[in-house]
């Protein structure tokens, strides 16, 4: 893509700073979701004065194998309530869709529409539904069922994936890197210890890779877009 196509795009549509926003709505797919690939971020948006409220689209149900599903929903929801409560969301909205896919993303759409209007969020935060080998169809039908609606919401509104492989915005996260882990530790029936020393070094080593592209020691990346790049729009992989 020709620099100078992108570059007019980026005077024309600025990328904003995801740290500006107060009224954050985080849409995610599982339980765990959110603290893993931007818990960071939500603390430090806490700390800055943000309202933010969590839509679980998932019970989570299928995340523990020797557990029925709904044994396992209820553990689940408990931790989340607590991962939640250690970064300071200030409200959790549980859709209770099963964990797996198995359900309509026109019935998850509809859902996401009327807790938007509701919310009418200044900024949504949610998974990257385009990653490259993204094979499972929850975080698929979540990340889709957001651009969905926030094209229909409103134009003015960002949205900022994360996981997400192509990303144009690092937030700074030094202070609040140690409470991302206290909040991924309350996840206790998806994370032993082994598996918390083996995330620990991975995301250690990729957020200080992104801190090194904004002069801090830990960052975690986003894809922040408009909802008028989601359709028809060539350039959006490079903005």
């Amino acid at each position: 893509m020709d620099e100078r196509i992108i570059n007019h795009i980026k005077n024309i549509l600025p990328i904003p700073k995801i740290e500006d926003h107060r009224n954050v709505l985080c849409v995610l797919p599982h339980p765990d979701d959110g603290e893993i690939g931007a818990g960071g971020t939500i603390a430090k948006l806490k700390s800055l004065g943000a309202t933010v409220t969590y839509i679980m689209v998932t019970d989570g149900s299928a995340g523990i194998r020797d557990k029925s599903r709904e044994e396992t929903a209820e553990i689940r929801k408990k931790e989340q309530e607590k991962a939640a409560e250690i970064l300071g969301v200030d409200k959790i909205i549980w859709l209770n869709y099963p964990d797996g896919g198995d359900y309509r993303i026109e019935d998850l759409k509809a859902d996401l529409k009327k807790h938007v209007d509701t919310i009418d969020p200044d900024i949504v935060i949610t998974v990257d539904p385009f990653l490259p080998y993204e094979a499972h169809p929850d975080h698929k039908n979540c990340g889709l069922a957001v651009a969905h609606v926030m094209m229909f919401h409103s134009m003015l509104v960002p949205i900022a994936l994360f996981f997400t492989a192509y990303p144009n915005q690092y937030v700074c996260v030094d202070k609040y890197w140690q409470k991302k882990f206290e909040a991924i530790m309350a996840h206790k029936s998806q994370i032993s210890e082994e598996i918390l020393d083996l995330y620990r070094g991975y995301f250690e080593l990729k957020a200080s890779v992104n801190g090194e592209k904004i002069g801090c020691k830990y960052a975690e990346a986003f894809k922040v877009m408009s909802p008028i790049m989601f359709h028809a729009f060539e350039e959006a992989l490079w903005v």
